[in-house]
Protein backbone atom coordinates (compact mmCIF):
# COMPACT_ATOMS: atom_id res chain seq x y z
CA UNK A 1 0.00 0.00 0.00
CA UNK A 2 1.12 3.49 -0.78
CA UNK A 3 1.57 6.09 1.72
CA UNK A 4 0.56 10.63 0.70
CA UNK A 5 3.17 11.76 2.69
CA UNK A 6 1.55 15.64 2.33
CA UNK A 7 -2.04 14.02 3.41
CA UNK A 8 -1.13 11.33 5.89
CA UNK A 9 -3.29 8.90 4.49
CA UNK A 10 -2.51 5.31 3.06
CA UNK A 11 -3.89 4.52 -0.65
CA UNK A 12 -4.44 1.91 -3.10
CA UNK A 13 -0.51 -0.07 -4.49
CA UNK A 14 -2.09 0.25 -8.00
CA UNK A 15 -2.61 4.66 -7.77
CA UNK A 16 0.33 6.42 -8.79
CA UNK A 17 -1.10 10.06 -7.62
CA UNK A 18 -3.00 11.14 -4.63
CA UNK A 19 -6.97 10.80 -4.91
CA UNK A 20 -7.11 13.42 -2.38
CA UNK A 21 -4.10 16.49 -3.82
CA UNK A 22 -3.01 14.69 -6.93
CA UNK A 23 0.52 14.65 -5.30
CA UNK A 24 2.80 11.97 -7.03
CA UNK A 25 3.41 8.85 -4.75
CA UNK A 26 6.98 8.34 -4.09
CA UNK A 27 7.79 5.06 -3.73
CA UNK A 28 10.34 6.09 -0.23
CA UNK A 29 7.08 6.59 1.54
CA UNK A 30 5.09 3.38 0.67
CA UNK A 31 4.01 1.12 3.53
CA UNK A 32 4.72 -2.68 1.54
CA UNK A 33 7.00 -4.32 3.94
CA UNK A 34 3.68 -3.84 6.65
CA UNK A 35 2.09 -7.20 6.69
CA UNK A 36 -1.35 -5.44 7.38
CA UNK A 37 -0.70 -3.75 4.44
CA UNK A 38 -0.13 -6.17 1.86
CA UNK A 39 -3.30 -8.41 3.13
CA UNK A 40 -5.66 -5.08 2.16
CA UNK A 41 -4.01 -5.01 -1.40
CA UNK A 42 -4.69 -8.85 -2.21
CA UNK A 43 -8.44 -8.18 -0.97
CA UNK A 44 -9.45 -4.53 -1.94
CA UNK A 45 -9.31 -4.02 -5.64
CA UNK A 46 -9.49 -0.73 -6.49
CA UNK A 47 -11.89 0.39 -9.38
CA UNK A 48 -11.73 1.77 -12.85
CA UNK A 49 -14.62 4.50 -12.71
CA UNK A 50 -15.38 5.81 -16.22
CA UNK A 51 -17.12 8.80 -16.75
CA UNK A 52 -20.10 8.92 -18.81
CA UNK A 53 -21.69 11.97 -20.28
CA UNK A 54 -25.12 12.24 -21.16
CA UNK A 55 -26.76 15.15 -22.87
CA UNK A 56 -30.06 16.31 -22.85
CA UNK A 57 -32.93 16.97 -25.43
CA UNK A 58 -32.57 20.64 -24.92
CA UNK A 59 -28.81 20.41 -25.78
CA UNK A 60 -29.95 18.86 -28.91
CA UNK A 61 -32.84 20.91 -29.83
CA UNK A 62 -31.13 24.53 -29.35
CA UNK A 63 -28.29 23.10 -31.27
CA UNK A 64 -30.55 22.12 -33.94
CA UNK A 65 -32.28 25.37 -34.13
CA UNK A 66 -29.35 27.41 -34.21
CA UNK A 67 -27.72 25.37 -37.08
CA UNK A 68 -31.34 25.83 -38.75
CA UNK A 69 -30.65 29.74 -37.88
CA UNK A 70 -27.70 29.75 -39.68
CA UNK A 71 -28.59 28.31 -42.89
CA UNK A 72 -31.62 29.84 -43.26
CA UNK A 73 -29.56 33.50 -42.84
CA UNK A 74 -27.29 32.68 -45.03
CA UNK A 75 -29.93 31.45 -48.04
CA UNK A 76 -31.68 34.69 -47.38
CA UNK A 77 -29.00 36.63 -47.93
CA UNK A 78 -27.76 34.91 -50.78
CA UNK A 79 -31.38 35.28 -52.88
CA UNK A 80 -32.53 38.42 -51.10
CA UNK A 81 -29.85 40.86 -50.66
CA UNK A 82 -26.68 39.31 -52.21
CA UNK A 83 -25.13 42.80 -52.16
CA UNK A 84 -24.44 42.31 -48.29
CA UNK A 85 -23.15 39.90 -46.10
CA UNK A 86 -25.04 40.14 -43.07
CA UNK A 87 -26.00 36.72 -42.55
CA UNK A 88 -22.04 36.48 -41.82
CA UNK A 89 -22.84 38.16 -38.64
CA UNK A 90 -25.83 36.06 -37.56
CA UNK A 91 -23.12 32.77 -38.07
CA UNK A 92 -20.41 34.45 -35.76
CA UNK A 93 -23.31 34.88 -33.34
CA UNK A 94 -24.75 31.67 -33.27
CA UNK A 95 -20.91 30.23 -33.28
CA UNK A 96 -20.28 32.47 -30.58
CA UNK A 97 -23.36 31.51 -28.31
CA UNK A 98 -22.94 27.22 -28.92
CA UNK A 99 -19.21 27.10 -28.25
CA UNK A 100 -19.17 29.58 -25.13
CA UNK A 101 -22.57 29.42 -24.01
CA UNK A 102 -24.25 26.92 -24.47
CA UNK A 103 -21.99 23.95 -24.65
CA UNK A 104 -20.28 24.68 -21.38
CA UNK A 105 -23.48 25.20 -19.65
CA UNK A 106 -24.80 21.55 -20.74
CA UNK A 107 -21.30 20.11 -19.81
CA UNK A 108 -20.88 21.84 -16.54
CA UNK A 109 -17.80 23.17 -17.32
CA UNK A 110 -15.52 25.24 -14.81
CA UNK A 111 -14.82 28.83 -14.95
CA UNK A 112 -10.73 27.83 -15.62
CA UNK A 113 -11.66 25.69 -18.53
CA UNK A 114 -14.44 27.73 -20.01
CA UNK A 115 -11.53 30.01 -20.11
CA UNK A 116 -9.59 28.45 -22.21
CA UNK A 117 -11.96 27.32 -24.47
CA UNK A 118 -13.74 31.06 -25.04
CA UNK A 119 -11.19 33.35 -25.32
CA UNK A 120 -9.63 31.42 -28.94
CA UNK A 121 -13.25 31.40 -29.80
CA UNK A 122 -13.53 34.54 -29.35
CA UNK A 123 -10.59 35.52 -30.91
CA UNK A 124 -11.38 33.90 -34.20
CA UNK A 125 -14.71 35.59 -33.83
CA UNK A 126 -13.21 38.74 -33.88
CA UNK A 127 -10.91 38.41 -36.67
CA UNK A 128 -13.92 36.70 -38.61
CA UNK A 129 -15.90 40.15 -37.86
CA UNK A 130 -13.36 42.44 -39.27
CA UNK A 131 -13.61 40.30 -42.46
CA UNK A 132 -16.64 41.32 -42.47
CA UNK A 133 -16.65 45.06 -41.51
CA UNK A 134 -14.07 45.84 -43.75
CA UNK A 135 -15.27 43.87 -47.27
CA UNK A 136 -13.45 41.03 -46.90
CA UNK A 137 -9.78 42.45 -45.74
CA UNK A 138 -7.79 42.35 -43.10
CA UNK A 139 -6.65 45.44 -41.44
CA UNK A 140 -4.69 44.09 -38.35
CA UNK A 141 -7.87 46.62 -36.17
CA UNK A 142 -8.67 43.64 -34.40
CA UNK A 143 -4.85 42.18 -33.48
CA UNK A 144 -3.75 45.94 -32.95
CA UNK A 145 -7.00 46.69 -30.53
CA UNK A 146 -9.50 44.46 -29.43
CA UNK A 147 -8.21 41.19 -29.19
CA UNK A 148 -5.07 42.31 -26.33
CA UNK A 149 -8.02 43.33 -24.11
CA UNK A 150 -9.88 40.31 -24.01
CA UNK A 151 -6.60 38.82 -22.49
CA UNK A 152 -5.97 41.67 -20.71
CA UNK A 153 -9.20 41.28 -18.67
CA UNK A 154 -8.75 37.58 -18.71
CA UNK A 155 -5.60 37.84 -16.58
CA UNK A 156 -7.20 40.47 -14.50
CA UNK A 157 -10.09 37.87 -13.66
CA UNK A 158 -7.71 35.32 -13.06
CA UNK A 159 -5.30 37.22 -10.49
CA UNK A 160 -8.84 38.09 -8.41
CA UNK A 161 -9.50 34.36 -8.52
CA UNK A 162 -5.65 33.29 -7.42
CA UNK A 163 -5.76 36.17 -5.14
CA UNK A 164 -9.19 34.60 -3.19
CA UNK A 165 -9.97 31.02 -4.19
CA UNK A 166 -6.09 29.55 -5.19
CA UNK A 167 -6.56 27.27 -2.28
CA UNK A 168 -10.05 26.25 -3.64
CA UNK A 169 -9.14 25.45 -7.46
CA UNK A 170 -6.41 23.92 -8.88
CA UNK A 171 -6.12 25.01 -12.13
CA UNK A 172 -5.75 28.78 -11.72
CA UNK A 173 -1.94 29.45 -11.91
CA UNK A 174 -2.10 27.15 -15.12
CA UNK A 175 -4.52 29.06 -16.95
CA UNK A 176 -3.02 32.41 -16.02
CA UNK A 177 0.02 31.30 -17.77
CA UNK A 178 -2.56 30.05 -20.72
CA UNK A 179 -3.84 33.68 -20.78
CA UNK A 180 -0.63 35.64 -20.14
CA UNK A 181 0.64 33.39 -23.63
CA UNK A 182 -2.74 34.64 -25.55
CA UNK A 183 -1.70 38.08 -24.52
CA UNK A 184 2.09 37.59 -25.77
CA UNK A 185 0.63 36.89 -29.10
CA UNK A 186 -0.41 39.97 -30.78
CA UNK A 187 2.52 41.28 -30.21
CA UNK A 188 4.12 38.50 -31.63
CA UNK A 189 2.05 38.55 -34.66
CA UNK A 190 3.18 42.00 -35.08
CA UNK A 191 6.62 41.94 -34.86
CA UNK A 192 6.12 38.84 -37.52
CA UNK A 193 3.93 41.26 -39.27
CA UNK A 194 6.56 44.62 -39.64
CA UNK A 195 9.76 41.91 -39.81
CA UNK A 196 7.69 41.05 -43.30
CA UNK A 197 6.88 44.29 -44.38
CA UNK A 198 3.01 43.50 -44.01
CA UNK A 199 1.65 46.19 -41.92
CA UNK A 200 3.26 48.87 -39.43
CA UNK A 201 1.73 48.89 -35.87
CA UNK A 202 0.14 51.98 -35.27
CA UNK A 203 0.02 52.19 -31.37
CA UNK A 204 1.93 50.92 -28.42
CA UNK A 205 -1.03 48.81 -27.08
CA UNK A 206 -0.38 45.24 -27.77
CA UNK A 207 3.94 45.88 -26.82
CA UNK A 208 2.32 47.68 -23.45
CA UNK A 209 0.09 44.07 -22.99
CA UNK A 210 2.72 42.09 -24.05
CA UNK A 211 5.13 43.29 -20.73
CA UNK A 212 2.59 44.13 -18.75
CA UNK A 213 1.18 40.34 -18.59
CA UNK A 214 4.97 39.11 -18.11
CA UNK A 215 5.43 41.49 -14.91
CA UNK A 216 1.76 40.46 -13.76
CA UNK A 217 2.90 36.74 -14.05
CA UNK A 218 6.10 37.17 -12.40
CA UNK A 219 4.83 39.22 -9.68
CA UNK A 220 1.99 36.29 -9.11
CA UNK A 221 4.30 33.44 -8.84
CA UNK A 222 6.56 35.37 -6.51
CA UNK A 223 4.09 36.34 -4.33
CA UNK A 224 1.98 33.16 -4.26
CA UNK A 225 5.19 30.43 -5.23
CA UNK A 226 3.68 27.87 -2.63
CA UNK A 227 0.23 27.58 -3.99
CA UNK A 228 2.34 27.71 -7.65
CA UNK A 229 4.58 25.04 -6.74
CA UNK A 230 1.79 22.34 -5.33
CA UNK A 231 -0.45 22.92 -8.55
CA UNK A 232 2.43 22.76 -10.68
CA UNK A 233 2.86 19.12 -8.78
CA UNK A 234 -0.01 17.96 -9.39
CA UNK A 235 -0.56 19.03 -13.37
CA UNK A 236 3.02 17.46 -14.14
CA UNK A 237 2.24 14.11 -11.71
CA UNK A 238 -0.56 13.03 -13.71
Amino acid sequence: MKYCAKCKVNVHHQLNNCPLCGSYLEEKHNNDKCTMYIEMDNIVKYPILKEKQTFGFFHFKFSGIMLVLMLVSVLLNIFLSPQYHWSAYVVIASVFVQLCIINPSNLKTKLVKQIKIALPVVAILAVAMEFCICNWQFKWFTVEYVIPWFFVASIVLMDFLIVFLRKQNRELFSTLMYCTFGAMLPQIALWIAQALSWYTPKTVVCIVVFFASLANSAIVFIVCAKSLKEEMERQLSV
